[in-house]
């Protein structure tokens, strides 16, 4: 009778520490899933919106850390113009950051150069010593 009692008490805990190992199995797949799936595809999301937003005149930077304005936007490709009449190829895929705001139009300045926003110079001191 006790060593029916012991072999039905190691069947209960085998089957309680086959619980835990399976709970544990899935929560390092939940793990993964918020900590490198889920980024990924936010990541290629962002990518995807950034590569449908490009527009002529836009400045941008590459993969490989060229930087131009689009002369020249195609389907998989744009035309970017890195100097004076010099233009190059680039996948669309390959432009990582565009430093033109989109609310802006292509060659509208902003307020960041005019005098008003200047700080002001002290002249009170320039005469005195």
């Amino acid at each position: 009778m006790n060593s029916l009692n012991a072999s039905i008490t190691l069947a209960a805990q085998e089957s309680s520490t086959g619980w835990i190992s399976l709970l544990f199995i899935a929560g390092l797949i939940v793990l993964f899933y918020f900590m490198l799936i889920r980024p990924q595809q936010k990541r290629m999301r962002q990518q995807m919106e950034l590569m449908k937003s490009l527009r002529v005149g836009d400045e941008v930077m590459t993969s490989a850390g060229i930087y131009g304005t689009i002369s020249e936007v195609e389907e998989d490709t744009v035309l970017l113009e890195v100097a004076e009449d010099v233009d190059i190829r680039v996948a669309k895929s390959a432009i990582v950051k565009v430093f033109t705001p989109h609310g802006e139009e292509a060659g509208e300045e902003t307020d960041e150069g005019s005098p008003a926003n200047e700080e002001p110079e002290d002249k009170g001191t320039e005469g005195e010593e």
